[in-house]
């Protein structure tokens, strides 16, 4: 529809053209007429305070509330957001996986054992039972875990649960199996949660570099940050950054663009988090005394 943009009383959202409008009105983030003067509105829903902050639907204050998904909540020196849910990292008592929040205190002293699958919380009696069918297995990729139930035979390879008498893996990549390799030890493939690392080996230093390149031998990182959650400190590295894997098969899939945390040993992914900063963020107030 066609109208003027010196035309008084018209306005165009989202190509529908609003007629008889005030003076001072615009469009909302859903294209919903309104007067920022008179009042917020979040969502659909007008809220008669001006200049105000959304969380979901209703208005909330920053200074004192934290917004989680739409859900407001109680503001503290260390809380993070867990889905819809606020929780102190602090809490040891607490766990965060993907989204889903847990209390670990039926858990008793074994809480501190607990790991994330996904959203799942694993049973950690069942990672530490003598009889390794009893035990639950969380295979990982670089965007998913899946949780199985432990079979003979069985590893992962990335988030994939694999016959190793019909299938080879390697880098998270499955062939078929060739009958020479069926008596070899076989290793598992599958990408590291940065959520499932012990307090103790979270604070340890750190690296979270951009994948370059990989080879049969070794990953180049570049753009390399060194992190001491302890010191709560970020120093730059010198570029590239060389991660020798002497078994190739057993490294998981990077994708060279990507980001990673990791150490001398082992590559992390985050799945508890979105972007690098909250990773940071997350390792720094969980590891620090401030």
């Amino acid at each position: 529809m066609p109208y003027g943009l010196a035309q008084r009383g018209v306005l165009c959202c989202n190509n529908t053209l609003y007629k008889n409008r005030a003076d001072g009105e615009r469009c909302s983030e859903n294209n919903i007429p309104y007067n920022p003067a008179e009042g917020t509105i979040c969502r659909s829903q007008f809220h008669g305070s001006p200049g105000q902050h959304c969380c979901g639907t209703d208005v909330y204050q920053p200074h004192t509330e934290i917004c989680c998904n739409g859900h407001r909540h109680p503001k503290g020196r260390n809380t993070q957001c867990c889905g819809v849910q606020a929780y102190s990292i602090k809490d040891p008592k607490l766990k965060c996986c993907a989204g889903t929040l847990y209390s670990l205190t039926s858990l008793g002293r074994l809480g501190h054992e607990a790991q994330c699958c996904g959203s799942l919380l694993q049973n950690p009696l069942k990672l530490v039972l003598d009889n390794a069918l009893d035990r639950d297995v969380c295979c990982s990729s670089g965007d998913k875990e899946v949780l199985y139930s432990a079979k003979a035979g069985f590893r992962c390879c990335g988030h994939f649960y694999y016959n190793t008498s019909l299938w080879s893996c390697c880098a998270e990549k499955l062939s078929p199996a060739h009958q020479q390799h069926q008596h070899k030890e076989i290793k598992e493939s599958r990408l590291r949660s940065l959520n499932n690392l012990s307090e103790k080996d979270l604070c340890k230093e750190l690296q979270i570099g951009i994948v370059e390149s990989v080879s049969v031998h070794s990953i180049v990182f570049h753009s390399v940050l060194k992190i001491c959650g302890r010191s709560a400190t970020v120093k730059p590295l010198s570029s590239p950054h060389i991660l020798e894997t002497p078994d190739r098969c057993t490294s998981p899939k990077l994708i060279p663009g990507k980001t990673y945390v990791f150490n001398q040993v082992h590559v992390f992914t985050d799945f508890n988090h979105d972007s690098i900063l909250q990773s940071l963020h997350f390792i720094i107030a969980k590891c620090s005394h401030f």
